[in-house]
């Protein structure tokens, strides 16, 4: 019996190890607000932009400049109801498996700088990850903070023109939506003259 333990606990280590090796840690403080003055502009657009800016029929999720499939049966369109930046929330059932997404274009240029340039240069002691995820349309870069002491939030960024595609997104497990969130962005298709 404590064979099988030992070898439990030793497979969960190597998968927690296994996990965490895809972002880069970083330590610092979880202060609750994510906006500092590095990242004021883009937490606070990140709150406010994208209520009242998307689109959402039939399953297509649209706003200026991008349109993506999110399927019924897994994303429910909430449209940033109930004091909520997300449009789009993950039908989990609740718990640690919830997830809210929104996403928009950002026309504010970050002095010139990439995506990878603004995720892996911010100089915050809330950001707790930071980290890049590749889908088929793009590759985004994200950081991530704590919201609160069970939520956690991120925002992805990725180059388009002289503007960004963003991802805001919340949920208490990034380990377990963020293949969710990759799914529902590798179906993204941008508008060719927002470029």
């Amino acid at each position: 019996m404590k064979k099988h333990r030992l070898t439990a606990v030793a497979a969960a280590c190597a998968l927690l190890t296994a996990l965490c090796g895809c972002t880069d840690g970083k330590s610092g403080s979880s202060d609750s607000s994510p906006v500092s003055s590095d990242l004021a502009p883009v937490s606070a657009e990140a709150v406010t932009a994208p209520q009242g800016s998307a689109d959402y029929s039939d399953g297509t999720y649209s706003g200026e400049g991008f349109s993506l499939y999110a399927d019924p049966a897994i994303w429910e369109y909430t449209g940033g109801k109930e004091d909520s930046p997300c449009d789009l929330q993950l039908r989990s059932g609740g718990g640690a498996n919830t997830c809210g997404v929104s996403v928009y274009i950002s026309d504010d240029d970050h002095g010139g700088k990439s995506a990878q340039d603004i995720v892996m240069n911010a100089d915050d002691e809330r950001i707790v990850y930071t980290g890049a995820l590749a889908t088929t349309a793009l590759t985004f870069y994200y950081y991530e903070w704590a919201i609160d002491e069970e939520k956690h939030g991120r925002t992805y960024f990725g180059d388009y023109g002289d503007s960004y595609i963003c991802v805001y997104a919340e949920s208490p497990n990034f380990g377990y939506v963020e293949s969710k969130i990759a799914d529902l962005l590798g179906g993204m298709t941008l508008s060719e003259n927002s470029k």
